[in-house]
């Protein structure tokens, strides 16, 4: 392959999805676009974004790889889970619900409230959810948690790097999607790890570059997440094997 490019956390923004996507060229059948996750949650229109990604990875099924983040997991675990799950409590103003679902039916679980419970408004609201976007969902178990070239690493969180060579087998699922605090500096899995997840601007502000959200890079490290749901700005990492080459759009 000779160009990858790699699109981070995305969070119901699909404004911002959509301008990236017209800086990603994928005319070359060895071009590639990896999603590193976090396609849910915070922004205005989850479901939107979700169907996009999945649509674009639909077009270009050879090129494209969209990873799984936690927030992803997290609505999954939410759909499986009892019915006393709290993922909804977090959904503030409920904006990733009515993303998925009609106004109408969000009301009417959520007036059941009124005589029942939160686990009977969760039982609702995941059964509408499922039942509407089935296949969406299905898609959704299926991302993997990480994508290798022979350069680069790509994640949504982390990985054991203590592991070294045997990160991939020592590396617990949580770790892929959650990882916390971040690595940084060298890193002994012999490729250069690229993630979402850790918004760069705290990343920069350690280092005295104060409301910095441009790609953080060190020794062994790009880190993408310019926290795009509160800043606007959606870092996307182009990197072209051939001339060993990274830069950002």
């Amino acid at each position: 392959m000779t160009i990858t490019y790699a699109i981070p956390d995305l969070h119901g923004c699909l404004p911002e999805l959509r301008e990236a996507l017209t800086k990603v060229d994928l005319s070359d059948s060895t071009a590639s676009l990896i999603f590193l996750g976090d396609y849910v949650d915070r922004g205005p229109d989850s479901l939107g974004v979700l169907t996009a990604v999945k649509d674009f990875c639909g077009a270009h099924p050879t090129q494209v790889v969209a990873l799984a983040g936690n927030h992803e997991r997290w609505l999954l675990d939410w759909i499986d889970g009892d019915d006393d799950s709290t993922w909804l409590l977090a959904d503030t103003g409920l904006v990733t619900i009515k993303s998925f679902l009609p106004t109408e039916v969000i009301e009417q679980a959520v007036a059941e409230l009124a005589g029942g419970s939160i686990d009977t408004v969760n039982a609702t609201l995941k059964r509408e959810v499922v039942a509407r976007h089935g296949e969406l969902i299905e898609w959704l178990r299926e991302r993997p948690l990480h994508y290798e070239t022979e350069t680069h690493l790509y994640v949504h969180a982390g990985v054991d790097e203590e592991a070294g060579p045997m990160w991939k087998a020592m590396t617990p699922d949580e770790t892929f999607t959650e990882k916390f605090p971040p690595s940084l500096g060298p890193t002994s899995v012999g490729k250069i790890v690229v993630a979402g997840h850790v918004g760069v601007g705290p990343l920069h502000a350690k280092e005295g570059r104060m409301r910095c959200w441009e790609p953080y890079i060190d020794a062994g490290h790009v880190y993408l997440d310019g926290r795009v749901e509160d800043t606007g700005v959606l870092n996307v990492m182009r990197y072209d094997s051939v001339s060993r080459t990274t830069s950002f759009l």
